[in-house]
């Protein structure tokens, strides 16, 4: 049985994509900043785990508890409306490290094959 590990599944795209691949007959390993078992059928297939991009040690943590994988769906991220000149200067910086570097990040964890 084929693994996927999708970040973001709190929600929208991630979500979805998770049970996309629930109804496949895959493993899915679902993350979430803050874990909800809510949002997903119940399934021996499914693993909903904590993970929270900007930070190495939730990353490692994560992908260990994960196990072997076999795709990887680099979805999360932060949405925001409103205008950059009225946004306070943590928010910005949170989503910049969440949307950019947060992605940074996850690629490390899975280096290309050489």
């Amino acid at each position: 049985m084929k693994t996927v590990l999708i970040t973001g599944c709190s929600s929208g795209f991630g979500l979805e994509i998770a049970r996309h691949f629930l109804d496949r007959d895959w493993r899915v390993v679902a993350t979430m900043r803050t874990p909800r078992e809510d949002v997903l059928p119940r399934s021996d297939r499914l693993s909903i785990l904590a993970l929270d991009v900007r930070d190495p040690q939730s990353i490692r943590t994560a992908i260990d508890a994960a196990g072997p994988v076999d795709v990887l769906v680099n979805n999360a991220g932060i949405g925001f409306l409103n205008a950059l000149e009225g946004t306070p200067m943590d928010i910005a910086r949170d989503i910049f490290e969440t949307n950019t570097l947060g992605t940074r990040s996850r690629c490390a964890i899975f280096p290309s094959d050489p």
